[in-house]
């Protein structure tokens, strides 16, 4: 039997429903550009830069079947960007202004290294953690990856409190279909 109420009812859980696909690509977004969105920011507000020196070039990217064993060793950073995951290994080192001297592997083509000051190459540092580094030049890259988790952020709040008020407008109506 139809009740008049149904379509209101329907209207709650369609609402509920799209919000719940729009919160897991949210979730998505998220997942993938969380690491390299903080560390722009943590690198941008709170590094230091020093000069580092390029130690060895390793490079680790197989061919033929031993390619795949190799993407999928990281496959969410396969997904977030081949090309990049597909580069020679780079082992830098360099003396934060505090503690000993630290070795950091970067991703990134030799030619993408540029020697800004007498052959060393400036790497940026978070001084309460030098293991969190990359370097100056290269760090515009994660530019976009930090604007895309800041609006993710902003617009998964949004998602949230508009989750949050049509769960609460559904619950009322329920409530008041039950004493009716």
């Amino acid at each position: 039997m139809f009740h008049p109420k149904d379509a209101a009812e329907d209207t709650h859980a369609v609402n509920l429903a799209i919000l719940f696909f729009a919160a897991f690509a949210i979730g998505l977004s998220i997942y993938f550009h969380h690491d390299s969105g903080l560390k722009y920011w943590l690198l941008k507000a709170f590094g230091e830069s020093g000069p580092g020196r390029t130690l060895v070039i390793i490079d680790d990217t197989p061919d033929g079947d031993k390619a795949a064993a190799h993407y999928r060793s990281d496959p969410r950073n396969t997904l977030k960007n081949m090309a990049a995951w597909a580069n020679e290994r780079i082992l830098v080192e360099f003396q934060p202004a505090e503690g000993p001297a630290e070795v950091v592997a970067f991703r990134m083509q030799p030619s993408e290294l540029i020697r800004e000051t007498d052959g060393a190459l400036l790497v940026t540092y978070l001084p309460l953690n030098p293991r969190i580094a990359y370097p100056t030049h290269s760090l515009a890259k994660f530019r976009l990856d930090s604007q895309i988790l800041l609006w993710s952020l902003v617009i998964g709040c949004i998602v949230l409190v508009l989750a949050w008020r049509s769960a609460r407008k559904w619950r009322r109506f329920r409530t008041g279909m039950r004493q009716y």
